[in-house]
């Protein structure tokens, strides 16, 4: 969420400053409250920086801190949010809504998925450590795994069923296998990616919580892409690249998901995985372009 809200104010050309807040819990809850009850640490931000022209939220647990800034500086700050708020779309002067949820009004603007925070020519700027090293040999493939949310869990047999598939493709490919996973990844699911990996595959490393922080500058040595279906986040910014990208299906899918990901397929930006690893004519995710396009359009930018 962050990383999409730092995107559109690098898209905007603005110069911003994250601010890393978490709100009270009342607010989280009952966002609404924000038109009546300023946190301190609200008030205390704008009486000691300079008031923001745009505040830029992400996430339905930020909206009470959108509302909360406007009711303080009114018409002189845009509130712009990104996903659906569950609110009444009038809380904000600009709202970017993924077209899966399907939420149109005059202040929405439909994104294809999520916002990327780089593009594929900027992984190279990225300062991380040389990654020579990690690259042992011709194929490496990266894959993403995701995990828990609240309408999904995927049990102990469907990680089960992603390793040996992933065996399979790196296998045929003779390829090195790097492993991501997120927070809302299960440990014992981490314990059978790694058992079944470490019994099958020479090449093959699960990166730790701080080497996750290679990402995305690691994408500059990927070959293939593999990432599950639970996260519209990774998928959207695996698909902006030109490499090839799979998805591996979860069972008992989010409708909302399976409707961006078959969008996708059509769109030839995507392909689904079953255990086959193959060079494809990969169409790339415009989702950033198109967007700020409309941004600027809607507020009268240039």
């Amino acid at each position: 969420m962050e990383n999409q809200s730092i995107a559109l104010a690098k898209m905007l050309n603005a110069n911003f400053k994250l601010i890393n807040y978490n709100p009270p819990h009342f607010l989280k809850i009952f966002p609404m409250l924000g038109k009546f009850y300023i946190p301190n640490f609200l008030r205390q931000k704008l009486d000691t920086d300079i008031p923001p022209s745009i505040i830029i939220t992400t996430g339905r647990r930020m909206a009470g801190t959108s509302i909360a800034i406007k009711s303080i500086l009114k018409n002189k700050v845009k509130n712009i949010h990104i996903q659906n708020p569950k609110l009444s779309l009038n809380n904000f002067d600009l709202l970017l809504i993924p077209e899966h949820d399907r939420i149109k009004g005059k202040n929405v603007i439909q994104t294809k998925g999520a916002l990327c925070f780089f593009e594929e020519k900027d992984i190279k700027k990225f300062k991380e450590p040389n990654l020579n090293k990690i690259k042992t040999k011709k194929n490496t493939v990266l894959l993403m795994v995701g995990g828990n949310s609240k309408k999904q869990k995927p049990d102990n047999s469907e990680y089960f069923e992603l390793s040996t598939k992933v065996i399979q493709g790196v296998k045929n490919l003779n390829a090195e296998l790097i492993v991501t996973v997120s927070r809302r990844t299960p440990n014992k699911a981490i314990k059978i990616l790694k058992s079944t990996f470490s019994k099958h595959l020479r090449d093959f490393r699960i990166l730790s919580s701080y080497e996750n922080n290679l990402y995305p500058k690691i994408l500059e040595i990927i070959d293939y892409t593999i990432v599950t279906s639970d996260s519209v986040n990774m998928i959207s910014e695996l698909a902006t690249l030109s490499k090839p990208l799979f998805i591996f299906h979860f069972s008992k899918e989010n409708r909302k998901i399976s409707f961006f990901i078959s969008n996708l397929k059509e769109l030839n930006i995507v392909q689904d995985f079953y255990g086959d690893l193959f060079k494809f004519e990969k169409n790339k995710l415009q989702t950033n372009k198109i967007t700020i396009s409309q941004v600027n359009k809607f507020f009268g930018f240039k």
